[in-house]
């Protein structure tokens, strides 16, 4: 039997470590700092605050960005931009970290192409 609860705050738990993770990024804090604050305040190991930090800043930080640019520059709607952002963005993030690197402008092109 499934303990309901124990994924309710394993979900809580990660869900608070993006949180966390995200706000330090975009605040500019740097890696080693941030991976000191998730050991300490999230109660993370090591490996785990790093990937904290390296799914943050090659899949939710571009994807976060990417998203406002759709609603923003492109006229997308919510939902349309949500669907671009889980069957293109994804996707592609997952399988070439180099275009994190990229503007949120020029993902969307190398996306469309």
């Amino acid at each position: 039997m499934i303990n309901i609860g124990s994924l309710e705050e394993r979900r809580a738990r990660l869900d608070d470590i993006r949180l966390v993770t995200a706000a330090l990024y975009e605040a500019k804090v740097k890696d080693d700092e941030i991976i000191r604050v998730l050991m300490k305040v999230c109660e993370t190991d090591k490996q785990e605050a790093i990937n904290a930090i390296q799914n943050e800043k090659f899949m939710f930080s571009p994807c976060r960005e990417l998203y406002q640019y759709l609603l923003l520059d492109k006229g997308f709607n919510e939902n349309d931009a949500d669907k671009f952002i889980h069957t293109k963005a994804k996707r592609a993030l997952a399988k070439n970290t180099d275009l994190s690197k990229l503007s949120p402008s020029k993902l969307y092109d190398a996306l469309n192409k």
